[in-house]
């Protein structure tokens, strides 16, 4: 359970919705929703390029953001990536930016079809990061269900230690709340399923 005022904060990246700048779509009010009535700390930050990206995602592992264990990328998707700009970086590419310097870290893909893989690629890159789980969406999702959604899981996690002995009650958590969301399609693989 969660210690008395312990949080895990949450690192979020985000691509940009819509190439056109004018568009104000983000997950930003759902961050400061999670810190106003979670006292959950953020980090944002937007990328629109693929070296936008990589920098970001090479920052988050760093000691100074041992306290933000979660990491949110939020933007749009395709089967085994995630999409910057124009192109799709596929999950083996972050895996190798990643690799090694997860231990005790969750990444989600907030983005449609990303998990639409089999379990073997999302294994490997479990054991490429070593982070303690990967969670996301094998489908194209709806915003307003996915945000609410990304939402109560976000506070689930806050209610368990990240740890291998802690993963597991967070995945229980997450399937129990993504049945209220069966249109999601949403997949959690952790190091327990490695051990398995």
């Amino acid at each position: 359970m969660r210690k008395k005022g312990v949080t895990k904060g949450i690192f979020c990246l985000e691509g940009l919705w819509n190439l056109d700048l004018r568009d104000t779509s983000t997950v930003r009010p759902l961050l400061e929703l999670l810190r106003l009535n979670e006292n959950v700390p953020y980090i944002h930050r937007e990328y629109g390029t693929r070296e936008e990206f990589e920098y970001y995602v090479g920052k988050w592992p760093q000691k100074r953001y041992a306290h933000y264990p979660i990491l949110y990328l939020a933007g749009h998707g395709a089967a085994s990536g995630i999409q910057v700009g124009r192109k799709v970086v596929p999950l083996d590419e972050v895996s190798e930016r990643l690799k090694g310097r997860c231990e005790g870290r969750v990444i989600m893909f907030a983005s449609c079809s990303t998990l639409s893989v089999d379990a073997r690629p999302l294994k490997r890159f479990l054991k490429a990061t070593g982070a303690l789980a990967v969670c996301g969406y094998k489908v194209d999702v709806s915003w307003m269900q996915a945000t609410s959604f990304e939402l109560l899981l976000l506070a689930k996690m806050q209610d368990n230690e990240f740890s291998r002995r802690g993963i597991e009650p967070i995945e229980k958590a997450a399937r129990k709340a993504a049945r209220g969301f069966p249109d999601l399609n949403f997949r959690m693989v952790s190091v327990k399923k490695l051990e398995a």
